[in-house]
This record gives C-alpha cells, sequence and structure tokens, in this order.
C-alpha cells in the first residue's frame, strides 16, 4: 500500500500523527469522519491538523444508510427472496438525512454514506441531489482528460476527445459499496456526479449467497461495475480491509474474471470489466474521489513518486495468476519503503 483512506477512530488519527512527528508514517492516510456526529465536533477535527499536509489529513464524512447485504440488514426496496418479510434496515429517515446533508454541505464537507442495498443507494442520492446546490465550490475545477485515461469514467483504453468534465468543481460525492443498485439510479450517479466507491473482493465472498437473496432480477444488478462505467459514472475501488483481505491482487482479479477463486462458478459476467480499467479504479479513481488526481494516482512528472513492483505482469499473466501476484517493493515518495526478503522468480 503507498496510500489508504480510512476510518478509525479518532484516538487513531492522533497516533498516525504521532507516527508522523516520529517520522515513522511510511504510507500516505485520509481519515475520514462520522457523519452522525455534531458538526462543531466535525469542523474541530477538520481544523486540527492540515488539510495541504500530503501523508496525513481528514477528509469526507461517512455515513451509514444500512447494514449488510450477509446479515439482511441492507435496506432493500422489496423483500428479500429468502425472507420475504424483511427488508432491511435504513438507519435514517429521507427527511432527517436530507437536514444533516445540507447542513454538512454547507460547512464545505464532501459527503460518502455506505450504502449497500438499493434502497439505501436511492436514499443517499436523494439526499446528494437536495444538499449539491449548498457545496462551496472546490478548487479543483480542472480540465479532465480523457483522451490520456483520465477523467471521473475511468476510461482507460478507448481515445476520446479531450473535454471538460461536466463533474469539474462538484462536491465529489461518494456512495461506498453500493452492491445493490436499481437500474433507473445508476444514471442518477452521472448526473450529480456521484463516485461509486467499490471494493469488488466483496463479490468472491458474496457470489455463494447474494442470487439467494436478491432473486436474479435484483442480482443482475448487483456489483455493476460495468454498467457504472458504461454511463458514464467515477469509480473507486478499495478494499474495504478488514472486512476482506488487504491485498488489491483479489480485487483486481473478481473485476476482470467475475467467478470465484476457484475458476468454478462466475456471477453475472456481463458487469465484468478491462485490466486497466479495473487498474485505474484502483489508482487514478481512488486518487480522483479525495481530490488528489494531481498528486497521485499515475507516474507522471510532477507527481508524487509512489509505486509498487510486483512479480508479474498483470496486463499479461493468465487470470489465475492474478491472484499470486507477489510485492517485491514499496517506493512512497521516490523512498523504499518495504522490500519482499525472499527472492521471487519474476513471471513471464
Amino acid at each position: 500500500m503507498t496510500s489508504v483512506q480510512d476510518f478509525s477512530d479518532w484516538e487513531d488519527f492522533l497516533v498516525y500523527e504521532e507516527l508522523e512527528k516520529e517520522g515513522k508514517l511510511n504510507l500516505r492516510i485520509t481519515e475520514w469522519l462520522p457523519f452522525k456526529e455534531p458538526l462543531a465536533e466535525e469542523e474541530s477535527q477538520r481544523a486540527h491538523h492540515p488539510a495541504g499536509d500530503p501523508m496525513l489529513h481528514t477528509g469526507f464524512l461517512k455515513g451509514f444508510m444500512d447494514g449488510s447485504l450477509g446479515s439482511r440488514t441492507a435496506a432493500m426496496k422489496e423483500p428479500y427472496s429468502d425472507d420475504p418479510g424483511n427488508s432491511g434496515l435504513p438507519q435514517y429517515t429521507q427527511d432527517q438525512l436530507n437536514r444533516m446533508a445540507v447542513e454538512r454541505a454547507q460547512a464545505g464537507f464532501q459527503l460518502g454514506f455506505h450504502a449497500i442495498g438499493d434502497k439505501a443507494v436511492s436514499m443517499a442520492l436523494d439526499a446528494m441531489q437536495v444538499s449539491e446546490p449548498f457545496h462551496p465550490p472546490n478548487v479543483t475545477n480542472m480540465v479532465l482528460n480523457p483522451c490520456r485515461g483520465g477523467g471521473p469514467g475511468g476510461i482507460w483504453d478507448e481515445k476520446l476527445p479531450c473535454t471538460r468534465s461536466p463533474c469539474a468543481g462538484s462536491a465529489r460525492n461518494r456512495i461506498e459499496h453500493a452492491q445493490v443498485v436499481d437500474p433507473t439510479d445508476i444514471p442518477r450517479f452521472a448526473r450529480l456526479c456521484v463516485i461509486a466507491s467499490m471494493q469488488p473482493s466483496h463479490l468472491l465472498t458474496d457470489m455463494n449467497w447474494a442470487e439467494a437473496r436478491l432473486g436474479p432480477k435484483r442480482a443482475a444488478y448487483s456489483y455493476a461495475w460495468k454498467a457504472f462505467l458504461d454511463a458514464g459514472v467515477a469509480l473507486a475501488f478499495g478494499t474495504d480491509y478488514p472486512v476482506e483481505p488487504i491485498t488489491p491482487f483479489r480485487g483486481l482479479y473478481a473485476a476482470v474474471t467475475r467467478m470465484n477463486e476457484a475458476g468454478t462458478k462466475t456471477y453475472f459476467p456481463e458487469n465484468k470489466i478491462t485490466r486497466g480499467q479495473a487498474l485505474y479504479a484502483y489508482t487514478q479513481g481512488s486518487a480522483y474521489a479525495e481530490f488528489d488526481e494531481r498528486q497521485k494516482g499515475k507516474l507522471e512528472p510532477g507527481y508524487d513518486a509512489d509505486f509498487i513492483l510486483v512479480d508479474r505482469d498483470l496486463y499479461t499473466v493468465s487470470p489465475r495468476a492474478l491472484l499470486e501476484t507477489k510485492v517485491m517493493e514499496t517506493f512512497v515518495g521516490g523512498q523504499q519503503v518495504f522490500a519482499a526478503n525472499v527472492h521471487t522468480e519474476l513471471s513471464r
């Protein structure tokens, strides 16, 4: 890892601060703050540490809209197929959510909502639509460049005209997970410039029972990475550690195959994406999601020299071999912060 976006207790952030003061912080940390806390407390925590510190700073406000699909607490528009009396547990009413979102937008916070069920996603989008006009314009009102791999849609392989993104200057609000989405809501992400912050590894765990929970119609629009990209939605990939293993290579495998790790079962393969698109979402997409796409996420002059060396070519090895990727060295700001202790034969 060279950068992480973290959601821990405030006391943990203070520990990160001490590590930085001692010269022991060797990865970049963006710490999220709780959406549910009083606004004054959120503003105090934001002001506590310099926002321009490239190694450590606070980020968006994270709120929880619902629970999880596995526990059947994700908020759904219709009951679970395998639990007909249950539609999950929304954590807010729409009016309450809208009021809090507007208040925090006025204070200049980027908003991010954990939303796994299709009802939770719709409620989050409604709140973001109401609050968007109240966000002060951000300072990154730049021209994104799709023809060189940039742009919020995560386009890597396509050659498109270089145009100003309609989302330039937006609040870049985010929905975390977005595992089950009503297909009519996918274009709303694009219209509202909302980022789909997703973790492909979840599919490898959930595919054993997700269709039974959702039924085939809803399952077809679950973990819908390609559908998001096709609609022009910005994708940012992560791992959701410690819920899932921290390795991104497991998620890369899931994104490009939509198969279980044994290679014996697929899950709606029409929503798999290319390796370039998946790597973009893990790097430039995630940098874009935290307003750092001019500083990190790719190797170019003027960017932070954050990179890893791996033992195989992630574009050419077999899909199965992606799961076995080993990191040989890690560099943050051009400085080596990790080196493997044993020699690994480079894959051809």
